[in-house]
């Protein structure tokens, strides 16, 4: 059973509880305020006893946006759309007795109240209406959203005769206006739109839970392959896996393999993070490469952490750097540095094509294009790539040889081994090489 933490008025509350039991695998708790500023300091409580934190609106989410972000708090609102604002409009109209030109009205976006009054024919020309469309595009601005402006706005044109009730979005508006005595109403709180937005809600979190149950693989080597004591560095990594109930496995040489859940993982904060990798370059004398892969079995798992690996080579020696492939093969990093993305997977018509007239998987041609990507093209050996794809050279040549008869791939010369052996073919990819 889901238990769902609902931040919103008592009257909020009294709406919406009528429609609880459409949801027997899930138990609701209210976490009641009289203003949305008053969700910051009730948002932690509500976290640490709830899977989901459900808001009364998008106001009192923003208001709550850095700590959901910091906390990777699993967190929605009842969104506005516009249901909501049709069945306000209908209910106005036929219990009040109220027109369209009578009404001061405030919305999250305009846009979305015109487009209503448009695919229904209705003109607007005539209609008061407000939002507060620029929270959407600026939640960490939420501090300037002033409710007085709004609480004015329908104050003022009630009492200038140009309206006769306000119709508002903003619950701690309509409270307000009933205490100056401006008849108000709140917009209907839809059935329909509560439902879908639990239900998202807790597909979002069996999705996070399946996630979290990912295997996760973290490959480390000292730059250069400079760590000199083996023994104690793998010693380290034992006491500091014990930690977050990860297992290392014994190796003597690099990398050192850690085995633990993107669960586990990602509740780690960055700042312990950082000061573990501080604490292991001040010890050794040395910086790292660590690379970080997610996958759903161990094999996908090890495939993605060196290609991060991989990936960490591409950057300076003068610090430690940190690369994740997720199991979407997508690579992040350098981690701590940037909130870098970049795609390994692609449903990319011309690829797809390509993949189909040299016979290989779409997955394994993304692989090879971020690959040429990221060495800037430089001529490289079927050692490199095989390295880099977790196959083995004579697989790598294959594809090579392949790339080479669809004029994707040309030869670039050769490279002579430092001490003996046969030279190296290296190859580059062509002009053609452009999707």
């Amino acid at each position: 059973m889901q238990t769902i933490a609902i931040l919103g008025s008592l009257f909020f509350w009294n709406n919406i509880k009528q429609h609880f039991t459409m949801f027997p695998k899930a138990q609701f708790i209210h976490f009641p305020y009289t203003s949305p500023k008053q969700c910051v300091d009730l948002i932690d409580e509500a976290a640490s006893c709830s899977d989901i934190v459900l808001f009364a609106g998008s106001i009192p989410y923003f208001y709550c946006y850095e700590k959901i972000q910091a906390s990777q708090i699993q967190a929605t609102y009842i969104p506005f759309d516009e249901l909501t604002l049709t069945l306000s409009l209908l209910s106005l109209q036929h219990n009040e007795r109220v027109e369209l030109p009578q009404l001061s009205i405030d919305v999250p976006r305009k846009d979305s109240f015109y487009q209503v009054m448009k695919e229904a024919g209705i003109s607007s020309t005539d209609v008061y209406v407000m939002d507060y469309a620029w929270v959407y595009e600026q939640p960490e601005k939420i501090a300037e959203l002033n409710i007085s402006d709004y609480v004015r706005y329908h104050k003022e044109l009630f009492e200038t005769g140009k309206t006769s009730l306000a119709l508002t979005s903003l619950h701690a508006v309509y409270i307000e206006l009933q205490k100056l005595g401006v008849p108000a109403k709140y917009m209907v709180e839809s059935k329909q739109t509560f439902t879908m937005t639990i239900n998202t809600a807790l597909d979002a979190y069996k999705h996070t839970l399946l996630s979290a149950s990912q295997i996760a693989v973290v490959s480390i080597c000292s730059k250069q392959n400079l760590l000199v004591n083996h023994q104690a560095f793998l010693h380290n990594l034992e006491k500091i896996c014990k930690r977050f109930q990860a297992r290392v496995t014994q190796s003597q040489q690099e990398p050192y393999v850690i085995i633990s859940t993107r669960g586990v993982i990602e509740k780690l904060e960055p700042n312990y993070l950082s000061s573990i990798i501080e604490q292991c370059e001040r010890q050794f004398e040395t910086f790292f490469t660590i690379g970080i892969g997610y996958g759903y079995s161990l094999h996908e798992a090890e495939v993605h952490s060196s290609q991060a690996l991989f990936f960490t080579s591409k950057w300076k020696d003068s610090s430690t750097v940190m690369c994740l492939v997720d199991a979407d093969n997508r690579l992040h990093g350098p981690l701590f540095e940037n909130n870098k993305e970049i795609s390994l997977s692609s449903n990319n018509k011309e690829i797809l094509e390509i993949a189909e007239k040299v016979k290989m998987s779409a997955k394994n041609l993304n692989v090879m294009k971020q690959f040429i990507s990221v060495t800037n093209n430089r001529p490289f050996s079927a050692a490199e790539l095989a390295q880099y794809m977790n196959l083995s050279r004579r697989s790598a040549e294959r594809i090579i040889i392949r790339l080479i008869e669809q004029d994707y791939f040309m030869l670039a010369g050769e490279e002579q081994p430092y001490l003996q052996g046969r030279p190296r073919k290296l190859y580059k990819a062509t002009t053609k090489w452009t999707f």
